[in-house]
């Protein structure tokens, strides 16, 4: 090798070694205020970006760490959340790096709203009240159908290219995806596969971190909490700030109000795994922020009602929109998808009840229910808790490879 070649080959070593080394020299407070792309830039790992345009509009920007031909899953963050909760522990403690480490075709969705890769639509911007007329119906019923049938195309033409054409079965095997998700994602899940039934056969497993779908009766907070909630989102709303939580919010208010913080993350997340770091997920400033005032009605209608229902505009809207003066129930006795749940012991919303609730609807589909062992874990310990990777990651990773080879325990905890 010449001179000049030695010379510039040592200049990308050290690049690449700076890059690398970048996470874990960065301090804290400067990793707080990181997005998706500034992990996967850090870590030098190999990443793809994708742009999903759905059916009605929304241009999703959808991460990737890919493995040509290997089986694909796709991580789905949960209210208020980001594809920043699949990456934001690092390397060693993120779901999204162990299962790219464990070879699989790693896909972070960002649903409509999520800031800064879910706030591009044909037509509207994000500061125009029509943008954010969404909840969870719409993360299933345009989000999702959109982004699945993309990684479909991608992967396929990909194994073409490659001069693999796969018979009949092994199409069906290959379009198959392996969804995960947190909280109010398992709502948009059965949204999906309720409103699209084809997804049933398109969807091989569905792992469910802490699910949203059974609130009624069945959460730790009380009528109270959820007043204030929702007069601070009408007050928002009649101020023409039509997003909830902006990006950094909660990182402003905690440091300001830290003991009022602190009370309304135990009264409607609960009692962290180390409630010394109870407020760590509000550090970040992408971690929690976005969410729609329909997204928060919605939940409320679902907690009031009891039942998986349908968006509830009123009752001459409901004429309109669905031709009856009732939401409509979501048939989710017809999902045939497997599901396994998984549940923290002090989650405020969904609690053990409120997840054995979700097994006990739907007993054709849940293949396991799992508790968390630990005697506290709240509902963003999924997330951001110290030991993330052996009490969720390892435990989640092992249950889909025993579903994969066929050898799944059917354990209800």
């Amino acid at each position: 090798m010449g001179g000049s070649g030695c010379i510039g080959a040592i200049k990308v070593m050290l690049i690449v070694c700076a890059i690398g080394r970048n996470a874990h020299s960065s301090p804290p407070e400067s990793r707080y205020k990181w997005t998706t792309m500034d992990w996967l830039q850090a870590q030098n790992v190999s990443h793809e970006v994708h742009n999903v345009t759905t059916a009605d509009g929304y241009q999703l920007q959808v991460q990737r760490l890919p493995r040509l031909g290997a089986k694909p899953v796709l991580l789905v963050h949960g209210l208020l959340g980001s594809s920043l909760g699949w990456v934001c522990m690092g390397p060693e403690r993120s779901l999204a790096f162990q299962l790219h480490h464990r070879e699989y075709d790693v896909w972070l969705a960002n649903l409509r709203g999520v800031a800064p890769y879910g706030r591009q639509h044909i037509d509207l911007t994000d500061v125009m009240v029509e943008f954010w007329r969404f909840s969870f119906h719409e993360h299933g019923a345009y989000d999702l159908p959109a982004i699945i049938d993309h990684m479909a195309k991608v992967t396929g033409d990909e194994q073409l290219a490659s001069g693999g054409g796969p018979g009949q079965d092994e199409e069906q095997i290959h379009h198959q995806v392996l969804l995960i998700g947190h909280s109010q994602a398992f709502n948009a899940f059965l949204v999906l596969c309720a409103v699209h039934p084809r997804f049933n056969q398109r969807i091989q497993l569905i792992e469910a971190l802490a699910p949203l779908a059974r609130l009624h009766r069945q959460v730790r907070f009380d009528s109270f909490q959820v007043r204030h909630l929702m007069k601070f989102i009408k007050k928002r709303q009649k101020a023409n700030k039509f997003e909830i939580f902006p990006p950094g919010y909660f990182r402003k208010v905690c440091q300001a109000k830290r003991d009022l913080c602190e009370y309304y993350a135990k009264q409607l997340v609960g009692s962290a795994q180390n409630n010394k770091k109870l407020l760590e997920a509000f550090n970040y400033e992408y971690l929690l922020q976005g969410g729609s005032p329909r997204e928060i009605k919605h939940l409320q209608q679902i907690w009031k009602s009891g039942d998986f229902i349908s968006y509830d505009f009123g009752t001459a809207e409901n004429l309109q929109v669905y031709h009856s003066v009732e939401a409509l129930s979501y048939n989710i006795s017809q999902i045939t998808v497997p599901i396994v749940l998984y549940f923290g012991e002090t989650d405020a919303i969904a609690t053990p009840e409120g997840v054995h609730a979700i097994y006990a609807r739907m007993l054709r589909s849940v293949k396991s229910v799992r508790r968390i062992n630990s005697k506290k874990f709240n509902h963003l310990d999924f997330l951001i808790s110290g030991d993330v990777k052996s009490l969720v990651n390892d435990k989640l990773i092992e249950h889909m490879e025993q579903f994969l080879d066929g050898r799944l325990p059917y354990v209800i905890e």
